[in-house]
């Protein structure tokens, strides 16, 4: 949405203060979380967040209304009667048929999509196993449900809080001197660093030392990366910021999380509840760091020279 009414000036000064508002609400209710959960318990807080994802429903569909009211709402611009949507080079991109066929029009198009593509699921499975590692470290740490569910809510509160330091301060400065484009080669880079480092990590009780890739990733999913893809959409045509980031989004994003925890579970299978699986893990970590890394640097080069 904010992709298609924003122009490129406007997502450099406005998409990371936006994210950085949701970064400060996201660090407050982190903080609550450890006192809410002692008075409703773990069921009532998934009530709670349930009622959460009612109220945001509510402001995104009041937000489309109010951009139809105010005249620049998303729409199909020069769509011909032949269905076809004229992007901004000129050239007609078929806008018909199955969602299917028409993200394969568009992905043969637009080549950054497709490199998009593949550097979310790389992406995302590495941030479904890190997950993981995670979570399995907390549970071996922390044995009882709740005191597990107030730390995770104070780790995340440090997350979001970074988040939004790098939301209103840092990536507006960044943008300033160097292109968004460079995000997507630190990333990586910064990943590459945290899991070859947690291999120290292994058998040690340092709950907060084999968290750090963890931190790391949804720290960078929460701030640069936001920026980094509005950037790339803010730039390309109608078609692309609608159908590409929907399929993009929905479809590489699940892709990546699900075939991560297929393999999750079979390799689970085999090492059951001990301890023996966590090399296995870290190793395959860094080893996604490295893809993605060259993941990146394919996408990083496709947007200079679109």
């Amino acid at each position: 949405f904010l992709s298609s009414v924003l122009t490129s000036n406007e997502g450099k000064r406005l998409f990371a203060p936006i994210a950085g508002l949701g970064s400060i609400g996201s660090t407050f209710c982190a903080g609550l979380v450890s006192h809410i959960v002692g008075r409703i318990g773990l069921t009532g807080l998934m009530y709670l967040a349930a009622c959460c994802y009612l109220v945001c429903a509510s402001l995104s569909e009041y937000a489309f209304v109010s951009a139809g009211r105010g005249h620049f709402a998303p729409k199909l611009k020069g769509t011909p009667q032949d269905g076809s949507i004229t992007t901004n080079g000129g050239n007609r991109s078929p806008y018909k048929g199955s969602t299917f066929d028409q993200a394969r029009l568009l992905f043969g198009r637009v080549p950054v999509l497709r490199a998009l593509f593949v550097e979310i699921i790389i992406s995302q499975s590495l941030s479904s196993l890190v997950n993981f590692i995670f979570l399995i470290n907390l549970k071996a740490s922390i044995a009882s449900d709740e005191l597990r569910a107030g730390w995770s809510g104070s780790f995340y509160m440090w997350i979001n809080g970074v988040s939004g330091i790098f939301q209103f301060i840092l990536i507006p400065r960044m943008l300033k001197f160097c292109d968004a484009r460079r995000f997507w080669l630190g990333m990586p880079v910064v990943m590459i660093l945290c899991t070859s480092h947690q291999f120290k990590t292994i058998g040690t009780n340092d709950l907060l030392a084999s968290s750090a890739s963890f931190f790391a990733i949804k720290t960078m999913e929460y701030s640069l990366r936001g920026a980094a893809n509005e950037m790339i959409y803010v730039n390309l045509d109608f078609e692309s910021r609608y159908l590409g980031k929907k399929v993009v989004s929905l479809v590489a994003g699940k892709f990546g999380k699900s075939g991560m925890a297929l393999i999750l579970a079979a390799l689970m299978t085999n090492y059951g509840e001990s301890s023996g699986a966590m090399p296995t893990l870290v190793l395959a970590a860094v080893v996604f760091s490295f893809l993605w890394l060259i993941a990146s640097i394919k996408l990083h080069y496709l947007i200079g020279t679109s």
